[in-house]
């Protein structure tokens, strides 16, 4: 039992400590623009760097903080502007493209393969940004309105 104790604990501190690092262009060596950490999305490369966002599953707030003002709401499909479900619908996700607006046959804005995002639609167009690590496609689509 103690031993199970043990081992939750170490795995669980290497869990907390997880960021993923967006990096400019195509490359794992690139600059690092932004810093996920499952709440906070910081400026640059580091844990102390300034927060531009908080997201809490559903609303993107400006800065650090669970109460400021909400600047886009997520519904699992729709990125909308500010707080609501019914506001104006920046993009939509379909599993392998950001589309402008709301629609599943807009304009393809962006495509996502799980480490790229390339610009438009296609697989060999120009990547935008390296994802290293994991992140949900919220905060992505947050990034690049």
């Amino acid at each position: 039992m103690k031993l199970l104790l043990t081992i939750t604990l170490l795995l669980s501190s290497f869990i907390v400590d997880a960021q993923t690092y967006i990096r400019q262009g195509k490359g794992d060596y690139n600059e690092v623009l932004y810093t996920w950490d499952g709440k906070y999305l910081r400026q640059g490369k580091g844990v102390y760097n300034t927060v531009l966002a908080t997201y809490d599953g559903k609303y993107f707030r400006q800065g650090k903080g669970d109460y400021n003002t909400v600047l886009s709401t997520w519904d699992g499909k729709y990125l909308r502007l500010g707080k609501g479900d019914y506001n104006d619908v920046l993009c939509t996700w379909d599993g392998e493209f950001i589309r402008q607006g709301k629609g599943d046959y807009n304009t393809v804005l962006y495509t996502f393969d799980g480490k790229y995002l390339r610009q438009g639609k296609g697989s060999y167009n120009t990547v935008l940004y390296t994802i290293t690590g994991e992140i949900p496609i919220e905060v992505l689509i947050f990034i690049v309105n």
